[in-house]
């Protein structure tokens, strides 16, 4: 296959792997957190510490001015806290509040169900095969575009 043909064989993969990413992964909840900071949210819940701004916008592939966003209004809303370093005024580290660990588990039924019926769908090996090969990809296409 020449490459001129290789081009159009991999928009019909990036169509798959969009529909797949954005068509089976459910909507804003509503008058609910949307599916960012749902995952801004697990982040932090799931860190073995406090987690900075910088940090999140690394883990979650955003720039800081989207997860400044992000952060500013899930503080609003109650769910984040901020703890200001004694040393620099100016930097801080987010925790959860406890109704931010409330909204997450009012949430995660709604976002994750698509990824529980994959999973039943699938069978156990096939589904952690699924996901040890996006974790791959994930790693490989992170580590090449840091090399730019």
């Amino acid at each position: 296959m020449t490459e001129h043909f290789d081009w159009i064989d991999m928009m019909e993969h990036m169509q798959e792997i969009r529909l797949f990413a954005g068509h089976h992964i459910r909507g804003k909840r509503e008058g609910a957190t949307s599916p960012q900071e749902v995952d801004m949210l697990s982040r932090i819940y799931l860190a073995e510490g406090p987690l900075k701004p910088l940090q999140l916008s690394e883990l979650m592939g955003l720039s800081k001015s989207a997860v400044s966003r992000l952060i500013d209004n899930l503080e609003r809303n109650g769910f984040l806290a901020r703890e200001y370093s004694q040393q620099d005024k100016r930097s801080y580290r987010l925790h959860l509040t406890e109704q931010g660990s409330q909204e997450l588990q009012q949430a995660y039924r709604h976002y994750l169900e698509p990824i529980y019926r994959l999973r039943r769908t699938l069978g156990e090996e096939r589904f952690h095969t699924l996901l040890s090969q996006i974790r791959e990809a994930n790693h490989l296409l992170q580590n090449t575009a840091a090399d730019k």
